[in-house]
């Protein structure tokens, strides 16, 4: 029987692309639903800086990851999220690590972890993640990009920060099920799950949210059947429910 929601392991996020797109990429790398933590979407960059120093007060006991946008300016997302780990009690580095932050508030008895879309270092946000794990060589990708950009010379909307989104739903307009949700192309396997980045990241996850790890037989890369150290998750959880809601037994998938 599940314990009670206030014990539960919490990963909070931007909006609900990156729910799906996340959740869906770690069980595509073998993570079992149940690992999984409740994902707490706070609508938009600066609620989830808001929700930092909230979640680690709130979070004795717990393991609670924050995943967040770089946009343009890494260093200055670092800057702003060092500064609110550092009011209670998470010492930070200059600069967050290559692989992602993972420490402990030792006044709140909490492990947290940051990562920075895409990749700790670079400009961008989860659309370039997400980028590098499509094939380089699909000539999709490449007339995409391409049209996306005529498209802006033509008077198109979308400003130069979505430019990456603009491509990707441009090459998902194009594939077998046209318009999918990133949760639901990850699922269908329009994306890879191999990149440089995503290794790093399943690695990380893995450090701040306890969990062993083995590669299934048969592959070659840093893919991963997780198990939680502790108590799995019950009933009414984002890990349970994705079970179903993510197609991983059978079910709908969500958006």
């Amino acid at each position: 029987m599940a314990g009670p929601a206030r014990h539960r392991h919490l990963l909070y996020v931007e909006g609900p692309d990156d729910e799906h797109a996340i959740g869906h990429l770690l069980i595509q790398r073998g993570v079992d639903p149940r690992a999984l933590p409740d994902f707490k979407d706070v609508g938009g960059k600066q609620g989830l800086l808001q929700a930092i120093p909230v979640a680690v007060r709130a979070g004795t006991g717990k393991s609670l990851a924050f995943v967040i946008d770089a946009n343009d300016d890494p260093r200055s997302t670092w800057e702003s999220i060092a500064s609110r780990l550092e009011r209670v009690g998470i010492e930070a580095p200059d600069e967050i690590p290559e692989g992602g932050f993972a420490g402990k508030s030792v006044d709140y008895c909490a492990r947290v972890g940051v990562w920075l879309m895409p990749d700790n270092r670079k400009t961008g946000a989860l659309e370039d993640f997400l980028r590098d794990l499509i094939d380089q060589s699909d000539p999709l990708l490449c007339l995409a990009e391409h049209s996306a950009e005529k498209a802006k010379q033509l008077g198109a909307k979308y400003s130069d920060r979505d430019a990456q989104k603009a491509v990707l739903h441009t090459w998902l307009a194009w594939q077998k099920d046209p318009g999918r949700p990133y949760g639901v192309a990850i699922k269908a396997r329009f994306f890879g799950v191999d990149s440089a980045a995503m290794d790093e990241f399943v690695s990380w996850f893995q450090r701040v949210f306890g969990v062993t790890a083995q590669p299934p037989a048969g592959t070659s890369r840093g893919r991963v059947q997780a198990r939680p150290v502790r108590n799995r998750p019950g009933p009414g959880t984002w890990g349970v429910d994705s079970i179903d809601r993510y197609g991983t037994i059978g079910g709908s998938q969500g958006p």
